[in-house]
Formats: structure tokens, sequence, C-alpha cells
């Protein structure tokens, strides 16, 4: 039953830049622990917040603004950490002197309590994959209870890895220069002998569709998407599908600015899968594996190897050697999903 006295105020303080917001009372919140605590991944475990939303948060915050508000510290705790740019502290103080002056209205400002968790037992962070999420099962059942685990496409896992979130990262990032995946983006970001890439698997990349959609080869899709005829469901900035469906259209020489849907963003396969299905956009860039699922119609594009990267420093922690002895065991079980080859030498070291 309706009861007034159950209507509760808030008030809320914005900061914006060229119009666009970059700052609100839970980001500045989490901008304030990670400059305490070190770590991005705490101050959301901290704040009861998903890492992967605050990721996309501060990642647009500093594409607005054009500069860093976080970056990584080298020889903190556990081989680095996060610290706050200059620019965000500075930004963070801009934002409580703005508070201030709404007092004592700010009194009515929604708060998040603050509780203090461990660090995860294993903080797996990157690109989104259905087997991934099969092993991070098993691992639970097998008593590894507090798994981290957030979806934040391949390049948000390399630059966590870097900040010291991640103790492993799934990546699936091709480099159109060498047409080779993941090794070269370890050496563009200098990680040359401070990070292992260990093998994982491979999986079958497809354009999906409605079964009606009269397309039969990736030349259709391309024209259909380059003409506006096709609506597109894509992946977030630095999804390794994303880059890959980048290198597609740059060789077709097709502005992504022009695709319909480009700037329409989904987080996980499923997503887009779904989306397709729904009638929302018409194609999308995902896994054999995903579309069957949704009964969509696929065209074959490539074959890509989903590999994992692991600070050097935590290839003996007893969680991370777990979390690959449970892989390799898993063999016989990622072969039976639609889409999937694994190879001899899954879960070893192939790069450091």
């Amino acid at each position: 039953m309706f009861d007034p006295r159950d209507i509760e105020a808030r008030v809320e303080v914005y900061l914006l830049y060229k119009g666009e917001v970059i700052l609100d009372h839970k980001l500045a919140e989490v901008l304030k622990l990670i400059e305490k605590k070190g770590s991005i991944l705490a101050a959301c475990r901290s704040l009861g917040i998903p890492y992967s939303r605050i990721w996309e948060r501060i990642v647009k915050a500093e594409r607005v603004l054009g500069i860093k508000l976080v970056e990584a510290k080298r020889g903190g705790k556990g081989g680095g950490g996060t610290v706050l740019t200059p620019e965000a502290k500075n930004i963070l103080k801009i934002y409580y002197e703005a508070l201030s002056k709404v007092r004592p209205c700010a009194s009515l400002l929604g708060r998040t309590p603050t509780i203090e968790k461990p660090s995860p037992e294993l903080a797996v962070i990157g690109s989104h994959d259905p087997v991934l999420e099969h092993i991070i099962g098993i691992l639970r059942s097998r008593g590894l209870k507090d798994i981290e685990v957030q979806w934040v496409g391949s390049l948000g896992g390399l630059a966590s890895i870097i900040l010291g979130e991640a103790d492993i990262a799934g990546v699936h990032l091709f480099d159109y220069n060498t047409k080779t995946y993941n090794i070269p983006f370890i050496e563009k970001f200098l990680l040359k002998n401070e990070v292992a890439l260990v093998k994982g698997y491979e999986r079958e990349l497809v354009f999906a569709m409605k079964p009606t959609l009269d397309l039969n080869d990736i030349h259709e899709i391309v024209n259909g998407l380059a003409s506006g005829r096709l609506t597109l469901a894509n992946r977030i900035k630095g999804a390794g599908t994303r880059v890959y469906l980048d290198y597609i259209l740059k060789s077709y020489g097709i502005d992504s600015r022009n695709v319909k849907g480009y700037e329409t963003e989904y987080r996980t396969h499923f997503d887009v899968a779904s989306a397709v299905a729904m009638g929302k956009a018409d194609i999308c860039l995902t896994l054999r594996h995903i579309a069957h699922l949704y009964s969509l119609k696929t065209i074959h594009v490539t074959w890509e190897p989903y590999d994992f990267i692991v600070p050097l420093s935590k290839l003996n922690k007893h969680s991370v050697k777990l979390f690959f002895n449970t892989l390799k065991e898993a063999k016989s079980i990622i072969e039976k999903f639609i889409g999937y080859k694994v190879s001899k030498n899954i879960g070893e070291v192939i790069y450091t």
C-alpha cells in the first residue's frame, strides 16, 4: 500500500565538461578509495559496485577530458598498483568544493556504505567468453569461492594487468600490422619479461543474423553495413571482437561512423546475439557457439586464439595454478562446445 512516508529525497552533484558528465558522487567515492587502497578493484568491492561499470565510467571520462585519471604505480604491493593522476586529484577537489556549496542539502545525497572486503582469491578480468565462464564454475565447485570476474574487453583486461588489478586477463587482440594476436600488444605496452602469455583455445568468429536474412557472404554483409541497409549490434570499446570488426571495415575502406548501430555498445557476446534475435539489430560479429544458442544464421569469419595474460609475479599463486590446472583438465569439455578447438599445449606458457 502506498505510504507517502516512504518517499525519500536525494540530491546529486555532477561535474560536466563540455556538456558531458564526467563525475558524480558514486565515481567520486570510487576515486577517493582508489587513492586510499591503490586499487580500482578493491574500491569497487568496498562499495559493492561492479568493477566493469566503474571501469567504463573511468574510460569514458578520460576520453571526454583527453587526460588520464588513473595510472599504474610500479613496484607496489603484489608488483604494482593504481594511483590517481594529479589531474584526477584536482577534479576530485573541484567536485567536493562544489558539494560543500550545496550543504545542508548535501546531507540528502544517497551514500553507498563502505564495507572492508579482502582481495579476491582470484581476479579474472578481460574479454567475455562462455568457456571461461564454465571454467570459473568448475573452480567454484572445487572450493575457490571468492573469484572476481569482470568483462571489460581484451584491452580492458590488458590495462587491468598493467594496473595490477587482475591475476589473469583473457584476451584475443588482433594486430593489424602483423596479422597476429596478443604478443604484439604485450610488446607494445612494454610488458615483455613482466607477464606470461598462456595458451588457451581457439574460437570461431562469425557474422550472425536471423535465418530469414538473405545474406550469403562477408562481402554482402559489409556492403549492407556500408549502405546503411543493415544495423549492427556492436561490442564495447576495447573488446577484441570490436578490434577485429574494425579491421574488417578498414580492409573494405569503410568509415565506421557511417555504419548504423556502430556506436550502440553491448557488453557480452550474449548481449549482441540477443539484440539480433530480438530484432534490435540485423547483424553482429560474435562466436559460433553463441549464435547457435540463439538459432541465428552464421557466416564464418575466422578462427581466433583466446589466450591468457598473467603477471610473472602471480604465476605461482595458488589460485592461478589451480586455474590453469583446471583449464588443462577441461580439454575434453571445451571440445564439446560448438565453435571451439583445443591445442595440445593448452595451459602452457607460450611467451614471456
